[in-house]
């Protein structure tokens, strides 16, 4: 089938604008070097509708906002991102663009915003948590917000398993429908959707069973749980046969999520993989009316949105063409030598942290790049390609690119600091095999120790917008070098200063957890992010450092609380 713009793939296409806060990680740290150029929340209305032109050039008919109480939290208020997202609307709307609103439909706490009367199970265990008033009142005051949104949205997306908070059916379907009634009621035009991450296999015919019908039902692209053999297939199979519509809800296809592990990506080659797949896999059952890709590092996500934007128009496109269309989309149509230049930093952006297909790109795969790809060709592209991109930085405004939020110096100078990270983690590498050689020409524990100290593991982070888990390079150089200080018995090197910085964030969730309550909270030594962001054996040296610093107290069990505690027992929302 040849598709175009009059014959798309995927008729409705969506950029997800994730509105974790990016110099406020997930509501729990705070990055105080993270550039508020790249914050959404933070965008003037004049932005704001450059940004729906910017997105109406990638190709997508709409944008999707993700409504949460983090965000809320970071911003002061539900109003004032309220505010944000009715100007979104209206600039969506004069565009010819639709609205989304994406919800948390039983997260009503946490991630720096505090409701101590947010309830969501049944005082009576053996009841649905729907029949308890307390619970009641939660959701109602919640979706209220919510709803508020509804006269300026189009459709409504209610997110429901995670993070966990609900957990009987008959509740999940009572309050599914009670979002969507109060929506409803505000606009009768409304279309109503369900994303079905972790739900289980019943959900869909559970909800069309009880009177919702009407609603689409969205999977999920590509990640490890969605390509089991045949899952994919049956999930549409079964939505064909309830009569519903079929969405897919993208999520980490374009980058990975701001929370967690963000880093600017340029994932046009992995983007065409992923959407081929999923086309062999389940496009013969039904192919989804609407898809939206997640924009969570804004507008250094462009060169991925653009390619996901005109991919989901013509997934049979050329990505590389698709990769210098968007170059030249901000470089400017006349300016070739420009265009030339970013294209060779996109190029080194791609091939250093996505690679072409998901499991080069993707950090659970045995493939992923980071770990497994060859870093002696990207250290010799990196310094020429920081130089282009240094140059551009001097040139004016072009006359004939796509309206863009902020000037285009200003991209080029928030890229660069990713440049230095992929150098700086390509002379890692590359040093990293010298000391493997080393190692099997029988060097002595002094010289494998001494190579161990000079390699530059800790790849700083700059103005860079750093999740929850830390900066990717920075946390795999570690890994690999304390797996290899491990086996040869050799000392891991401590860099206190940033040691410091970690140690920082971690009294900053404690700190976020501790407000609002009148008593200290202990935790254990892992409580920050389950311990997956440093190896146990650091978060528990950190711990103890802490503890030694009188930062930290510690109980007999070993669980640690804030020694400080009692200054944070004061906190408001609403």
């Amino acid at each position: 089938m040849k598709y175009s713009m009059q014959n798309p793939w995927i008729p409705e296409r969506e950029a997800t604008v994730c509105t974790w806060k990016v110099d406020y990680n997930r509501g729990y740290i705070s990055n105080m070097a993270t550039s508020l150029l790249v914050d959404f929340i933070s965008m003037s209305n004049r932005q704001l509708g450059e940004y729906v032109k910017m997105m109406k050039a990638c190709g997508f008919t709409g944008i999707q906002v993700t409504d949460m109480v983090s965000a809320w939290r970071a911003s002061g208020s539900w109003e004032i991102v309220h505010d944000r997202y009715k100007v979104l609307a209206d600039e969506l709307h004069k565009n010819g663009m639709n609205f989304t609103v994406w919800c948390w439909a039983a997260e009503f706490s946490g991630h720096g915003w505090h409701d101590k009367d947010a309830v969501y199970v049944n005082a009576d265990p053996t009841r649905p948590a729907c029949e308890d008033e307390r619970v009641l009142a939660t959701f109602n005051k919640y979706y209220d917000i919510y709803a508020d949104l509804a006269p300026y949205a189009d459709r409504v997306i209610a997110h429901f398993f995670d993070p966990g908070n609900l957990n009987d059916t008959p509740s999940i379907l009572y309050f599914t429908k009670l979002l969507a009634d109060k929506f409803r009621e505000k606009n009768p035009d409304i279309k109503i959707a369900v994303d079905t991450w972790g739900c289980p296999p019943t959900y869909p015919s559970e909800l069309v069973a009880a009177g919702m019908s009407d609603i689409m039902l969205m999977e999920l692209p590509f990640l490890p749980t969605w390509r089991e053999e045949g899952k994919r297939a049956r999930f549409r199979e079964d939505v064909k046969a309830l009569g519903c519509g079929l969405g897919s809800w993208g999520w980490y296809t374009c980058e990975y999520e701001i929370d967690q592990m963000p880093i600017m990506c340029v994932n046009n080659r992995v983007l065409s993989h992923v959407y081929n797949e999923t086309r062999a896999q389940a496009d013969h059952v039904m192919i989804p009316s609407y898809w939206s890709e997640m924009d969570s590092y804004h507008l250094l996500n462009f060169f991925s949105m653009y390619a996901a934007g005109h991919l989901l128009i013509d997934p049979d496109a050329d990505p590389d063409k698709i990769l210098f269309e968007s170059a030249e989309a901000i470089t400017g149509v006349s300016n070739s030598e420009n265009t030339q230049k970013l294209v060779r930093v996109l190029e080194l952006i791609r091939d250093a942290r996505s690679g072409d297909k998901w499991d080069t790109y993707w950090w659970g795969e045995n493939r992923y790049v980071i770990l497994c790809g060859d870093y002696a060709p990207i250290l010799a592209r990196a310094d020429a390609c920081i130089s282009d991109l240094e140059s551009l930085t001097d040139e004016d405004e072009p006359t004939d690119g796509i309206p863009f939020p902020i000037k285009r110096n200003y991209l080029y100078r928030l890229m660069i600091p990713h440049l230095h990270q992929i150098r700086q983690f390509a002379e890692f590498r590359v040093g990293y095999e010298e000391l493997k050689k080393l190692r099997a020409d029988g060097a002595d524990k002094a010289t494998l120790q001494a190579k161990v100290n000079e390699l530059p593991f800790e790849v700083p982070e700059y103005n860079c917008v750093i999740g929850l888990w830390g900066q990717p390079e920075a946390r795999w150089a570690y890994n690999i070098l304390s797996v290899f200080c491990i086996e040869n018995g050799l000392e891991i090197p401590k860099r206190h200063a940033v040691r410091y910085i970690y140690k920082r964030r971690m009294f900053d969730a404690l700190c976020t957890r501790q407000r609002g309550l009148d008593y200290p909270l202990y935790v254990t030594p892992a409580f920050y992010e389950g311990g997956v962001p440093y190896s146990a054996e650091m978060a528990s040296e950190l711990i103890g450092e802490l503890v030694d610093e009188g930062v930290l107290i510690r109980r007999d069990d070993g669980m640690v609380a804030l020694a400080n505690w009692s200054d944070f027992r004061f906190d408001f929302n609403i």
